[in-house]
């Protein structure tokens, strides 16, 4: 259970993907009820993790087809500086199959520079992307794309248009993020050096919209790790049938369009959802109560 939880390739996650994880390679009687007890006693979740907040309206960006054919970029500013005199994040994420780069950041964000991380961590491995997603401003964005194209040897001509789009698989990206970060780094200024470690948790973690890790939406294969390099656990390899890939893939994509649909045709029972677990919850905190002699976990905040 430490293995496929607690460990630096693990990334401390919830319950759900931690029973994934686990079931991916191991199995005992009831053992949805094991990870639930062992996770409910992590002491470290207690202190770092935030409680869930309510959500804004849904305005869903559309799922593409492939995979970084649609990215989105962030960045996660606030950190202390580190040993290399890095103050943030970048953080690229695909909108199709999840999957995560991270990247650490000066404290001052130049396009040039940006341009070049970005050609460098996702044009040499995915490609150039259809379109690029970022909460920055257009000036920024524009300078940007000139300097990528001007690596290319090409020049670029850019016409902005007002469509306001919202990017919150980022944003929770970047809350997941930091809740790993505070997880186990004990020293900020060495959280860049856990950035590996975090992405791969990230990567090799079970995604609610496509219902497999981003590493397998990529690779049609889950990746090695400690917990997995047993006797009697092997990875999972799809056959190398082209036709049985290919209907894995398109059914990872029928799964995604499904679920953005059913997320705009049932916006309004899920914002009405969100109010009654919000108004329960906090009836529930309300009502509690401690004594001077009772202990308390204090949290992070």
């Amino acid at each position: 259970m430490y293995e496929c939880r607690d460990a630096l390739t693990s990334g401390l996650r919830g319950r759900e993907k931690t029973y994934l994880t686990v079931s991916r390679g191991f199995y005992w009687p009831r053992q949805q009820e094991s990870v639930r007890k062992y996770i409910r006693a992590c002491e470290v979740c207690q202190r770092v993790k935030p409680s869930p907040s309510p959500r804004s309206p849904l305005q869903p960006l559309p799922i593409p087809a492939v995979c970084w054919q649609f990215v989105s970029m962030d960045f996660v500013f606030g950190f202390p500086k580190d040993v290399h005199r890095n103050y943030g994040i970048r953080v690229f994420v695909d909108r199709f199959s999840k999957m995560v780069h991270l990247v650490a950041e000066p404290e001052s964000i130049k396009s040039q520079v940006c341009a070049r991380v970005f050609i460098d961590t996702i044009f040499l491995l995915h490609w150039l992307p259809r379109e690029l997603v970022s909460v920055w401003d257009i000036h920024f964005t524009e300078e940007f794309w000139k300097s990528v194209f001007r690596s290319f040897g090409k020049s670029l001509n850019m016409s902005t248009s007002d469509h306001k789009k919202t990017d919150g698989q980022t944003k929770r990206v970047n809350r997941v993020l930091e809740e790993l970060l505070r997880g186990y780094v004990h020293s900020f200024t060495s959280c860049c050096e856990f950035l590996p470690m975090a992405k791969f948790a990230i990567n090799n973690s079970v995604h609610a919209s496509t219902a497999h890790t981003p590493f397998f939406v990529n690779g049609l294969r889950h990746p090695h790790s400690p917990a997995s390099l047993h006797d009697h656990v092997a990875a999972i390899d799809i056959d190398d049938d082209d036709d049985d890939d290919a209907g894995i893939f398109f059914g990872i994509a029928d799964d995604c369009h499904k679920e953005e649909g059913d997320a705009l045709t049932g916006e309004d029972d899920v914002l009405s959802a969100v109010r009654s677990k919000r108004t329960a919850v906090d009836k529930d905190e309300s009502a509690k109560e401690f004594l001077l002699t009772r202990e308390a976990v204090v949290r992070f905040v």
